[in-house]
């Protein structure tokens, strides 16, 4: 019987397609150490490969949301942080304001003073700014909701409260005239509808709007999976506009050679006002606050989800850590018994083994 003929290079050629396979096995076992996650997911799972989508699908929803839920939040603690800046304003408005006697030297100047610099501070406050959005512009909140009422060119409110006053009296506020007017005037003049609905409805805001560029629509936002809130508030809220008539009474006419009676009323009025708008801006505040909290809990509800999904996820795509370590460690003993095997091989020739 005939013995196999066996030759160097096929014995090469052999433990060349066995290293090719191990250094393939070797390649993917070297992914999937440092990735954690099998290198074909899909030859793993097999039928379960929807369901692995299916559940990155839903953890990648939770964490978008989740990372807007953040911004959100952030968003509404700038709005609630100049709120209270504007009702610390306030108060200090009222305080000083019940300090002032009426036609005392200097009274008209503090009272001038203290109006216009709260004034300057709402305006401030309104045009808050978070993540490049003004927090009380409603859905409009790429631009800044409060005009200047100090800009350098007379702003449109400021021309409407002059027009008015010279409609009731004759004359503008900075008239020495003015020191003519009678205490009954000056409250009729402060009630009437000339002069408040300079600071409600079209006159505050829309096209004409003489203060404010808001939307009075908040915005409403997904907080969760089928979840949704009011995530904002607007300058078009009452404290904002009762505010702004208090503060524009005491600029305009709290510096006016007004009779003691007359400038008592101004106070008396002005303070009226900044006490409702504190009220006003406390409730806007609160409910703000309210929504906030809905935001946290479903972001904190979130967490939990994305938790237990991402451990669903890692049971389907983590691979075992020690196991692989373990393959590894063969497989590189492997290959380099097959390297030291095949050089022995390619230095064997029949050379060697003829007689000299």
């Amino acid at each position: 019987m005939a013995a196999p003929l066996v030759s160097t290079l096929s014995l090469g050629q052999a433990m060349l397609g066995s290293v090719n396979r191990a250094q393939s096995q070797l390649a993917q076992l070297t992914v999937e150490a440092s990735s954690g996650q099998y290198a074909d997911l899909g030859l793993q799972l097999g039928a379960q490969s929807g369901y692995e989508l299916s559940l990155r699908g839903q953890t990648d929803q939770l964490q978008a949301l989740t990372t807007a839920n953040n911004l959100t939040v952030t968003n509404m603690k700038t709005a609630s942080a100049a709120l209270d800046d504007i009702r610390t304003a306030a108060q200090s408005a009222v305080n000083t304001l019940a300090s002032v006697t009426a036609g005392s030297i200097g009274a008209g100047t503090t009272l001038q003073n203290a109006g216009s610099s709260a004034l300057q501070q709402l305006i401030s406050a309104g045009n808050a700014t978070s993540n490049g959005q003004y927090v009380f512009g409603g859905e409009n909140s790429g631009v800044a909701p409060l005009a200047d009422y100090f800009s350098s060119t007379t702003s449109a409110a400021k021309s409407a409260i002059d027009t008015a006053f010279y409609n009731a009296f004759g004359f503008y506020p900075n008239s020495s005239s003015a020191s003519t007017i009678s205490a009954s005037a000056m409250q009729n003049f402060l009630s009437s509808s000339s002069f408040t609905s300079l600071f409600s409805g079209s006159n505050w805001s829309g096209a004409s709007g003489l203060w404010s560029s808001a939307s009075s629509t908040d915005v409403t936002t997904e907080i969760a999976p089928g979840e949704t809130a009011i995530t904002s508030t607007n300058a078009n809220q009452p404290g904002f506009q009762q505010l702004a008539q208090a503060y524009a009474m005491l600029t305009e006419f709290g510096g006016a050679s007004l009779s003691s009676a007359a400038q008592q009323t101004v106070i008396t009025a002005a303070t009226t006002l900044i006490n409702q708008g504190i009220a006003s801006t406390t409730t806007t505040e609160s409910t703000l606050g309210t929504q906030q909290t809905r935001v946290t809990d479903a972001t904190t509800s979130m967490s939990n989800q994305l938790t237990i999904l991402q451990s669903q996820l890692g049971n389907l795509d983590s691979v075992n850590e020690n196991q692989i370590a373990v393959q590894l460690n063969s497989l590189q003993t492997q290959l380099e018994s097959a390297y030291q095997l095949t050089d022995q091989l390619q230095k064997m020739t029949l050379a060697q083994y003829l007689p000299v």
